[in-house]
């Protein structure tokens, strides 16, 4: 049984989730985006934020806070 506050829940756009990928994938973009990318991803895909935090070795509250800058902001183009 989930704990907490429920999530809100992250869809991503066709064009969202490739942007995101190739920025998860990229060598040439800063580690810091390429870890932002990854945490999108994995929560768009259902992941518990505790699991992406452990997976990542980040804490719940940096994986929490790039989830939901995400939703409110979304991909700055």
């Amino acid at each position: 049984m989930r704990s907490g506050r429920p999530k809100i829940e992250l869809e991503l756009s066709d064009e969202e989730q490739l942007q995101l990928l190739a920025f998860a994938r990229s060598r040439s973009l800063p580690a810091s985006l390429s870890q932002r990318a990854h945490i999108i991803l994995s929560s768009a895909q259902g992941e518990l934020n505790s699991s992406i935090a452990e997976r990542l070795k980040l804490t719940k509250a940096t994986v929490g806070k790039w989830r939901t800058r995400f939703i409110d902001r979304r991909i700055c183009r």
